[in-house]
């Protein structure tokens, strides 16, 4: 996808907080040298934002989520209505702020960047580079306006459906691996969505996210769909009926055999400039599981999770890339489509609907 500016022009962006010293803060950060950005200006609540956007036209904003008059979240919604734009979120990864955070993705923000805690002298050198990464990353976006939550395109079932508590005894002998970045937790929502529980079959979801929201992310894919959803831990049983999201920051691998899958974390570096990756995850499942697996990419940018799938087509499994026209960042998917080692290509519901076709067979 390309940037709407040329190498050699600056990324303008807005910064919105509404605190003084942390907009001087980031605007010391974003207009330093070698940066490619300029802050073409800075406002304190939403309202002096969406005023701002008209006369200073950003490439990109950076919104913070709990403001007076209009917060982050109603912001958004306004921005993603009259002019969508590529927005990063700045939140504590605390109270209400992570859970405001993850709303604002699945709402149209494309990135998310945990806002320093304590004092505000030197506080945003740790996650300065980051910001800064973020920031290009977005300008490079295209965000749709947001849509509302979709109602799952599936049938009902002819037997009862077993409770969560039902399964929670039951081991996995099925793996759904599931990759996504830039925009995913939006996609995440309507996939999980149209997913239908299998007593003896997990998901398992790789998500590039910041560390301190995997938590959060797992409790809003189980307010969304009909799967109960946690962050998965080291050495942990892999129980059907489930969901699982990898640690952000730590590397997800799955060890054991069909019927008796364990979660592992592994202490290797990144792959691709993530942490955890896809490959790694998938990589694992297919050695663990043959063919009783499956693997998914959704909208993001670089090429993770094409290994993955290739080694999961490799032992049998079944693989899925999210179409270009729902994609945030059609990244992910196109590489894994270039490298022909995806088995069907299909939008969010519908890709979860053969996937529910898919276990009733398998199992």
């Amino acid at each position: 996808m390309e940037s709407s500016t040329s190498p050699s022009q600056s990324i303008r962006v807005l910064v919105v907080d509404d605190s003084f010293f942390m907009r001087k803060m980031i605007v010391e950060a974003l207009n330093g040298p070698g940066t490619g950005l300029k802050v073409v200006d800075t406002a304190s609540d939403g309202l002096d934002a969406l005023a701002k956007i008209k006369t200073s036209q950003p490439d990109v904003l950076t919104l913070d989520v709990e403001m007076p008059r209009l917060d982050g979240l109603e912001t958004l919604a306004r921005i993603m209505a009259e002019h969508p734009l590529p927005v990063v979120m700045l939140s504590s990864h605390t109270g209400k702020g992570t859970e405001a955070t993850l709303k604002a993705l699945e709402s149209g923000a494309v990135e998310c960047v945990l806002k320093p805690t304590g004092g505000f002298l030197g506080s945003l050198k740790g996650v300065e580079k980051e910001l800064i990464e973020k920031i290009r990353l977005a300008s490079l976006c295209k965000p749709r306006a947001a849509r509302f939550p979709l109602v799952p395109a599936i049938s009902t079932p002819k037997t009862p459906t077993p409770s969560r508590e039902t399964w929670s005894s039951l081991s996995a002998r099925f793996l759904v691996c599931v990759a996504s970045s830039t925009g995913g937790p939006r996609a995440l929502n309507d996939f999980f969505s149209a997913l239908k529980p299998h007593p003896l079959a997990a998901v398992l979801v790789v998500q590039h996210i910041s560390v301190g929201f995997t938590q959060a992310l797992a409790r809003r894919l189980s307010e969304v769909g009909p799967l109960g959803v946690t962050e998965a831990g080291r050495g942990e049983r892999i129980l059907g009926g489930r969901g699982y999201v990898a640690p952000a920051g730590n590397h997800l691998v799955v060890e054991g055999r069909v019927g008796e899958f364990l979660f592992q974390f592994s202490d290797l570096p990144p792959r691709l400039g993530v942490k955890p990756s896809a490959d790694v995850l998938m990589t694992s499942v297919a050695k663990a599981a043959g063919s009783k697996c499956a693997g998914v990419v959704l909208t993001g940018m670089g090429r993770d999770g094409t290994q993955g799938l290739k080694d999961i087509r490799s032992v049998g499994g079944v693989t899925y890339a999210q179409i270009a026209e729902s994609c945030v960042v059609y990244g992910m998917p196109k590489s894994a489509m270039e490298a022909g080692v995806v088995s069907r290509q299909l939008d969010l519901v519908p890709m979860a609907g053969e996937i529910n076709t898919l276990l009733s067979v398998q199992m």
